[in-house]
């Protein structure tokens, strides 16, 4: 089990200088920080510890609930509801660096041209504001993006001022409320690990619960993206947010 515990630590340990290379110093940086430096001393020390029960015993069930809990959010993200009969869609930014999309994004908005290619009636929300350091808006930069890809402009709707989910989706259903007044209903497309939590706070949020098609996460992201995710979905249990 020590040699698991290490082995785990210096994987998520060389994703978090990946990590930093490609984000900077952010929350997610900062909470897959914890998790390296828990994992790693968990390793170093495992054998004293192994002697406390009552800790042995509640940090592997932490441990399993929370690689439990990230799997559901990995399956559940993977089966996509969406009928291509929708009336509009919402895609969820997933930051900027230096003014460009991220990769992470770049899937997302893939998955809503192939979205659009089947059902080209539909609206399209894109929705994030303006992180820290850059000059325009998540929103502003996917709706380039997509008209760049030949998305017709005028169907395309800018939610420039949200900065979380529980914003996207309360931000852009006044938008869509006021485009949509007799009634619509939505699809969300973002990430798979991130299609449950985005698909609840549309409930939240008061919205009727919204159909979901997924983009694909890279592969060196998922395991931060992960880490991240899934303590965000105890947040959004406990608070609603």
């Amino acid at each position: 089990m020590r040699k698991i515990l290490a082995a785990v630590s210096i994987l998520l340990l060389v994703n978090l200088i990946w990590l930093a290379f490609r984000t900077g110093i952010t929350n997610t940086f900062l909470l897959n920080l914890g998790f390296v430096i828990g994992t790693g001393a968990y390793a170093i020390y495992y054998g004293q510890i192994q002697k406390l029960k009552g800790i042995h015993y509640a940090v592997a069930i932490f441990a399993l609930l929370y690689a439990g809990l990230g799997a559901f959010a990995m399956i559940y993200g993977r089966i996509d509801t969406a009928t291509f009969e929708e009336d509009a869609v919402i895609v969820l930014g997933s930051g900027l660096r230096d003014g460009e999309i991220s990769r992470t994004s770049q899937n997302r908005l893939h998955a809503a041209i192939e979205y659009h290619h089947q059902n080209p009636k539909a609206l399209i929300v894109v929705s994030g504001g303006i992180g820290a350091g850059q000059t325009m808006s998540e929103a502003e930069a996917m709706a380039q993006y997509l008209k760049n890809a030949g998305i017709p402009p005028e169907i395309i709707l800018q939610e420039g001022n949200s900065h979380s989910t529980y914003e996207n989706m309360l931000l852009s259903k006044a938008i869509l409320d006021y485009r949509l007044p007799g009634g619509y209903q939505a699809v969300v497309i973002t990430n798979d690990f991130h299609i449950y939590r985005s698909v609840r706070f549309t409930q939240i949020v008061g919205m009727e619960k919204a159909a979901s098609f997924h983009g694909n996460t890279p592969l060196l992201s998922l395991p931060g993206a992960l880490v991240r995710e899934v303590a965000a979905i105890i947040k959004m249990w406990l608070i609603g947010t």
